[in-house]
């Protein structure tokens, strides 16, 4: 698989992902950490159906869950050290995602801003 693949595949990962850049790092970490997808995609299964954890991370883990699952037969078809490398392109388009977001809502919602009590900005 190319380096364009590969950013390709990350791509279309995060954006059928759209979860918190940090939340998706800790799973990849996990899975470079273990080497090991199943067991990592275990993982994602196991905090998705947590009553221990917050809302956010039980959703992106949800989400991952389903993602890397319904993608696992292409991804499965790589190495670990090529899927290491798909998933740091991931995280890094996670961020671009969060931060254009980020971006659209800043422009969308109008700027307040304070008076002074003498009735000047």
């Amino acid at each position: 698989m190319t380096t364009d693949e590969k950013v390709e595949l990350a791509c279309k990962l995060a954006e059928e992902l759209r979860i918190k850049r940090s939340e998706w790092q800790r799973w990849a970490n996990y899975f470079i950490q273990k080497r090991d997808l199943a067991r990592a995609l275990k993982l994602a299964e196991h905090l998705s159906n947590s009553p221990a954890l917050r809302a956010d991370p039980k959703t992106a883990a949800k989400a991952i869950y389903q993602v890397i699952n319904k993608r696992l037969p292409e991804l499965q078809l790589l190495s670990e050290s090529d899927l290491a490398e798909v998933f740091g392109y991931v995280s890094r388009h996670l961020e671009w995602l969060n931060f254009i977001q980020k971006g659209s809502h800043e422009k969308s919602s109008p700027v307040h801003t304070r008076r002074s009590p003498s009735g000047r900005h």
